[in-house]
Order: C-alpha cells, then structure tokens, then sequence
C-alpha cells in the first residue's frame, strides 16, 4: 500500500486495458493541484511527468484533440477531465497549468438542495474516478485516497477498480455524478450509453453512495443496508478499518447494533493508531462493558511502512461483503442518519461492494487489549481534528469561452444578510473588479463580459478571487470551454513566419515557434535551460525583401483557399503559431516603428487574407471575429507621411489597384 505511487501503476494499468480515453471525471475531499497535474494528469495521458511549462502545454494539447480538415471538422482524441473537490479543501492559489475543469462543490446544494439533510456541516467526501473510452468501455474506481501526494504515495490506502458491465451498476453512476453536473450547469452527458452483458448477475459488485435510492419506496440504498440486512443469520460479524471514530464511540456502537437486528451484531475493529497507541476519539466508561463482549479492537495484520504516517483506509467487511470506499467509522461517514427526518450531519461518501472471497479469521490475528491509554485526551483531540473553513455566502459561477473570449458569470446569494455591494469579482484580464449594481432582495445575479483583446493574464492565472467586506477572500477556479482554441505558442518575429510559409512548413508544430512569452514569463528552469543550451553569438535575421512578403502572404493564401471547415479556418486566424491574430500583432509593432512603403504594402496584404478568410467563412459568428481583424487603412495619414506618392507613378498605382485592388487612385 505504501510504494510510491502504487495508484498511478495501477491506475496505468486500468488504462492499458481500455481505448483511447473519452471521459475521466475524479472526485475528491482534499485537492492538491500540482500534484493532479504533475503525476495523475500525466499517468491519465500516458506521458512523461512534466517538467516545464512547455510540457504542461504539450499535456493540454492531448486534451484538447485536434481538429480535422473534413467537411463535419470532428476534433480527435479529445479527453473530457473533470474534478470535483469539497469547496473548503482545496487552494485555487495552487498553481494551475492546464485547462482542466476543476469544480469546487458545496454539498448543502446537492440532489435537489436537500439542506434538510445535506446542509453547511456535510463534507464531500467520495474518491472515485470513472474512466471511459470511445469504444463506450467503462472503469469504475473508488476507495480512500484523495488526489494529494500522501494519498496516492505515503498513506496506506484502499482502492478498486471495477469494469462497468451491467444495468444497475450504470444506473448507480449516473445517479452519482448527475446531482454534480447539474449543480455545477455541466453540459456533459450523464454517462453516454455502454455496452451491456447480459449475463452478468447484479450481486457481483454494487456501486453504493448517498444519492442512490429504492425505486420501490425512495429510500436511500446505503452502506449499512447492504452489509447488515441481509442475513437471517442469529450473529453477525463485522470487520472495520477506519482511522476516524464517532466523539461518542458507544452510542455509534449501540446504533449499529439497533440496524443489525434482529441479528446480534460482533463488531470488530481495526484502528489507525497515532503513535501505533492512540485512537481518534475519547474514552468513555461506557465503552468497558462493551469489550470483547460484542466489540473487539485489532491491530492491522498489514504491517506500516517507514515512510507511512497514516493507514487512511476504510474497509468494511463481512463473511459474504467487502466494502471499499470513504465510509469512516462515523454517523456522518457511515450515512446511518440518511433518512432521519431530525436534523444530523450526512457526509457524501462513495464505495464499491463486492463479494467476499477471503476469511475473517486472518484479518484478526493481532488482538488489541483496549483501555482508556489507548484514547485521546481533549487536547491531542482538538490538535488531530479536521480543519474546515466555511463554505462561501455566494454561489459562484464563472466560466471563459475561449472560442468568443468572453466571460459568462452567474452569482446565486446563499446567505440573505450578505449585502450585494460588500461583494466584488476580480477576473484575469478585466481591469477592474466587477461590482454588482442590484437591488439587494434579487438573489441571482448574471453577465456576460467579453474581452476587446485576446487574453494573456488567464493563461497563467486560472483563478477568479470574490472579496467580501472586511477583506475576506475567498478564491475558486475558472471553468475554461472551447480550449482549442487557446494560442499558446508564437513565433519570434515576422521574419521566422514568413520563412515557414516560404518554405512550405506546416506551421503547426513548427520547430521554429515557442510558448508565448506571458507562458514563460513564471518558468525560471525552463528559461535557465533553454538559455543554457543557446549560443551566445547573436543571430542576424535574413532581410525581408518585397518579393519575400509578397511570397509569403500567397503561402499563407494558398493555404487558406484548401480549408474545408470553419473549424480550420478558425484555428489559421487565431490559434495555430504564425496565425493572422498573431501576424497583424506584429505587423502593428512595425508599422508603429516606421511608416514606411513596405509595411504599408504587408499592412494590405495583410487585409486581403483577412477578407480571404471572411469570404470562405460559412458561420455569421466567425465572419464578425474575422472583420475585427482588419487593420484599418489612414489615407490621410498616408498623404501626410508622404507614402501616397512613394507609392509610385499614378499609372503605376492604377496597375497594383487592377492588380490588388488596395491602392487609391
């Protein structure tokens, strides 16, 4: 259980028995970012773990597929990732180099906002990863471990995987991730349809969470129900691991045994123990008469590795069961309190039942003498208890379309005394903090803000931050959409664009384009190593003659007039390394520097692609982006400096006007 990153060998593993992946969605408690990124990100897409930005770009481009050059412009291979994590427990300040879509989830708006159940003290509890590839072949995990480093290395934890072959066990996972897509406004189809067999029993594995109910009487299907109420058995026996135990460990003990009946109920328990002596909880005298009479503590017959701090699995197990999933030895973990209609805290837990094919017998091979050392006292109490901060006043949606550049925000006022002009919305890219100008009885506020210039600050700051009155921030991550079309790379100068045109090199994947510099701008080892390996000697460019402008644009026309799709034309004007978005940057730079003939010249080949483009365009969406890139022509700015005449002879500009069509007569 402690080998570094057993789980990405065995999450790789599971892979290697699927396609190509389609859709990977994690849930998790606790969210480390940079972790995600750097070793579950890179196990999912079967790369090398990144090192540099350029990496983490290289990543993102998997991602996102690419886009055929077919009249349907179907995109390839692109892989759907999503991660929920408790609102409270993970860091947006983390740092974040991908566009994967990250939800920070408040349980108390879950399944309908059942705040009569879920409410402010439910945590989001589950860890469960669900894998499907474009065959429709689906992997179903769950266990203990949260996509943080000790998780997925240091930890002992508990994990399975499971292939998704029937009916009921689809059903269970749509009934899983359908309260997050909706909560969240996810357009993603809950569960696209899998290929079924039907000769698999419904006994074989079960997936058990707290939003699945009866369909006879909308009772919730739980944990406890499926290990205790099945037996007629006079006994019964039940083998916990758990590192977290219920304040009041008797009267937890006394419940179980009431929803075991009418069955006499033997709990076995195998702790955590803080300094292989003490467990999470308090010792009461209550507890004595209990001991060995129908409850017994074990240590674990798995032995600790050195680098282990914490043995954080659950298991759950009887003679014909073995659960594996989030539930602790709590009311709140165990779901016990699901359909109290009393008030009580629920957590939302996840696991997977299966059959139990091994004996108790060897699992309790270390009996544990229990008395009141082996217990905390208050203080060492209060130094383990979890930490969890309060869940934000606001609803908060924040999602950026890359393919409009444009913002679409959506605020939902959870606390009535919050007053909206306390609140203020910092966005990557928008100068100033977005205010709300409403009447402060309106609970829903919604706008949509769209950028005059392509953004750079949200390439490397994928963070919104809401400010209340008296300071306190509270931060979460922007969903981005339509990452396609994301420009990340660019090429140094105009000269190195009109080479690859010139020489007929596809300027995707070009060798000669980098990331973009507000890219590099934080990734000082990348930086340090690509100036390592430079030549000191200064680089002079080759000139740029009329005639190589002149060739260049008709390369770049020419391979504009062989696009079949919107989705490609899309991609040359403003994505690909050397497209128009990027070349009429530069073309501005020098334009600003010398009003000369020759970029007066490339300014009007310039618009003419531009209108190239427009005029292919099939979408009204795209023809309005594509206008927007015409450099607007000066013609009395061109008397004043003179270029009208430097042009040439007025018969002259009348050929280049039959010829071009851009010279005023």
């Amino acid at each position: 259980m402690t080998k570094p990153f057993k789980m990405a060998e065995e999450l790789t593993r599971q892979l290697q028995s699927l396609g190509q992946i389609k859709h990977a969605w994690f849930t998790t408690f606790n969210l480390n970012m940079d972790f995600f990124e750097l070793h579950v990100l890179s196990t999912l897409l079967q790369m090398d773990k990144p090192r540099s930005r350029i990496d983490f770009e290289l990543m993102q481009q998997k991602l996102n597929g690419r886009v055929k050059d077919t009249r349907k412009g179907a995109v390839t291979a692109s892989i759907d990732v999503k991660v929920f994590a408790d609102q409270r427990m993970y860091d947006a300040s983390d740092l974040k180099r991908t566009a994967i879509e990250v939800y920070g989830v408040n349980p108390a708006l879950l399944d309908g906002g059942r705040k009569r159940v879920l409410n402010n003290s439910t945590l989001f509890h589950p860890k469960v990863i669900y894998l499907q590839d474009e065959e429709g072949r689906v992997i179903l995990g769950a266990g203990s471990a949260n996509l943080t480093l000790s998780g997925w290395s240091t930890n002992q934890e508990v994990f399975t995987f499971q292939r998704v072959e029937c009916k009921h066990q689809v059903e269970a996972i749509r009934a899983f991730f359908r309260p997050l897509f909706e909560a969240n406004r996810v357009e993603t189809k809950v569960l696209p349809q899998t290929k079924m067999r039907s000769d698999i029993q419904p006994s074989d594995w079960h997936f058990v969470h707290t939003f699945i109910k009866n369909s006879s009487d909308g009772r919730h299907k739980t944990l406890l129900n499926h290990l205790l109420n099945h037996s007629v058995d006079e006994s019964r026996d039940l083998v916990v691991w758990s590192p977290y135990f219920p304040s009041d460990l008797t009267g937890f003990i006394q419940r179980l045994k009431a929803v075991a009946s009418p069955s006499l109920l033997k709990l076995h328990i195998v702790p955590d123990l803080v300094e292989n002596q003490r467990m999470r909880t308090q010792w009461s005298e209550d507890l004595f008469p209990l001991l060995d009479e129908s409850v017994c503590f074990y240590r674990s017959p798995v032995g600790k590795d050195d680098r282990s701090e914490l043995c954080h699995a659950k298991v759950w197990m009887t003679e014909e069961k073995l659960a594996i999933g989030s539930w602790n030895f709590t009311s709140p973990g165990s779901n016990i309190d699901l359909d109290r209609k009393d008030t009580g805290q629920v957590n939302i837990e996840a696991g997977i039942i299966v059959v139990n094919q091994q004996q108790l017998a060897p699992v309790l091979t270390k009996p544990l003498s229990i008395n009141k050392d082996h217990f905390m006292q208050d203080t060492e109490l209060s130094q383990h208890s979890l930490e969890v901060t309060d869940l934000m006043p606001i609803e908060i949606r924040v999602v950026f379309d890359w393919k409009i550049l444009a913002y679409e925000v959506e605020l939902n006022k959870i606390n009535n005394a919050l007053e909206w002009k306390s609140v203020e919305l910092r966005l990557p890219d928008v100068e100033t903090p977005l205010k709300f100008e409403i009447q402060e009885n309106e609970a829903i506020y919604t706008t949509k803000i769209t950028l005059v210039q392509e953004p750079q600050a949200l390439l490397v700051n994928h963070a919104y931050e809401l400010i209340l009155a008296g300071g306190t921030r509270y931060r979460g991550f922007i969903v981005e959409c339509n990452s396609l079309m994301r420009r990340v790379e660019e090429f140094e100068s105009l000269d190195d664009i009109f080479n690859s045109l010139i020489d007929g090199r596809s300027l995707q994947s070009n060798p000669s384009a980098s990331l973009r510099s507000v890219l590099l701008g934080n990734d000082q080892d990348w930086l340090e190593e690509q100036g390592a390996g430079s030549s000191t000697e200064p680089q002079l460019s080759s000139a740029v003659s009329y005639f190589r402008m002149f060739q260049a644009m008709d390369s770049f026309e020419q391979r504009i007039s062989s696009l079949k799709t919107d989705s490609m034309r899309e991609q040359y004007a403003f994505v690909i390394p050397g497209c128009l978005v990027e070349m009429r940057s530069k073309i501005g730079d020098e334009m600003a520097k010398s009003a000369n003939v020759f970029n007066w010249y490339m300014k009007q080949e310039f618009n003419l692609l531009v209108d190239l483009v427009k005029n292919e365009a099939e979408g009204d969406a795209l023809k309005l982006r594509l206008k927007e890139l015409r450099i607007e022509s000066n013609d009395s700015e061109a008397r004043s400096t003179g270029l009208q005449q430097c042009i040439g002879s007025r018969e002259y500009r009348k050929l280049i006007k039959g010829k071009c069509g851009y010279v005023s007569v």
